[in-house]
């Protein structure tokens, strides 16, 4: 069993299809980047390329109904980047939004039955937004609120046309039509936790408390990131075991990743080469993400670092270490959890092998 969970740190899943996810994330996250560097203002390009990750929500499902979706998959973005916004001048206020966007987040998400990539992205967006409005005295970059919201806004809106624009093809609409009739025979879409689904909610908002306690010393500029670490572990597995494991994909991948961010930063891109590395970064990272998890952070860690830290004069050694910290930080947490769910597993089934038999005989 040891020698299959360290074999799995370097296999190679199959999976479906991933490249026309990958471009439309990769166009979503880039062209608005590009736009704004071209207009003279790189840093609302970059503030902007958060929506992006609207494009990569219900994935699976026909362009017809992601276009019923995706609405409130925005509204959610946009919601929790004003929740961040709103508390970002006070610590106790920040680290409280991140913990009720991730326990909202993951009971919609879950309850819903949303699909990947789950809660993560909106508890990162509202860490990203109350990090970019915070007053410098709490670590922040002092950043127009209004701005941050906004751009937020318009990246949201502009990954939805992308996911909707093929919907312009009249053989393709078509096709998307039949699939969409198909997923509406079969759904029956209900509010609802499950075995795995809830168990996952539970340790989420365990976690999640534990982490706005834990993190408070370190300050509303990194906080957030040990919120994403918990929050990604813990989204997608019920099974401790499996969830142990990508716990140490997240660290691993996240270590070369923040390294990656540093080769990244040291030739420091900019104009239309900055939004180049994003688009691909953003590519690669939906080839390998459901091949190879740990992989797939070596790309997402210096996109998302990228996104949060580059257009604010960050010092990139300081970062690289800080979140190479909130990191173990975070995966300790989600491991910690983990193990007290194993615990009284254990202690509920030991109880229940004793009560007495009610049969015959």
């Amino acid at each position: 069993m040891i020698r299959e969970d360290i074999r799995s740190l370097f296999a190679f899943r199959q999976s479906p299809v991933r490249w026309p996810i990958g471009l439309q994330a990769a166009i979503s996250v880039s062209v608005p980047l590009a736009v704004f560097q071209l207009a003279g203002y790189e840093e609302l390009g970059l503030m902007a390329s958060m929506g992006a990750f609207v494009s990569l929500y219900s994935a699976a499902m026909s362009r017809v109904r992601r276009a019923q979706v995706l609405p409130i998959i925005i509204l959610g973005m946009i919601a929790s980047s004003a929740l961040g916004v709103a508390t970002s001048h006070s610590l106790a206020l920040g680290l409280v939004t991140l913990f009720v966007v991730a326990s909202v987040a993951s009971v919609l998400c879950l309850g819903a039955r949303i699909g990947p990539p789950g809660p993560v992205f909106f508890v990162l967006i509202a860490g990203v937004s109350g990090y970019l409005a915070a007053p410098a005295e709490l670590g922040g970059v002092e950043r127009d609120p209004f701005a941050i919201i906004s751009m937020v806004s318009v990246g949201s809106v502009f990954a939805y046309l992308v996911v909707l624009a093929p919907l312009l093809v009249t053989k393709y609409r078509e096709r998307e039509l039949e699939r969409y009739n198909s997923e509406e025979a079969r759904s029956h879409p209900r509010f609802a936790f499950d075995h795995e689904s809830g168990p996952i909610v539970g340790r989420i908002i365990a976690a999640s408390g534990i982490a706005a306690l834990v993190s408070a010393p370190l300050g509303i500029d990194r906080a957030y990131w040990v919120f994403v670490a918990v929050v990604a572990i813990l989204q997608n597995f019920a099974h401790i075991r499996v969830t142990a494991i990508r716990g140490i994909h997240r660290a691993l991948g996240t270590f070369l990743g923040v390294g990656a961010f540093a080769l990244v930063a040291m030739l420091h891109p900019q104009g239309l080469w900055l939004a180049a590395t994003l688009g691909m970064l953003q590519f690669t990272v939906e080839l390998l993400v459901t091949r190879n998890y740990g992989l797939a952070l070596v790309f997402i860690t210096p996109l998302a670092l990228l996104i949060s830290t580059f257009g604010a004069g960050t010092d990139v050694g300081a970062v690289v270490r800080e979140r190479a910290i909130d990191t173990v930080i975070g995966v300790a947490i989600a491991l910690g959890v983990l193990l007290l769910a194993w615990t009284f597993r254990r202690i509920r089934s030991a109880r229940i092998s004793r009560l007495p038999s009610n049969g015959r005989g």
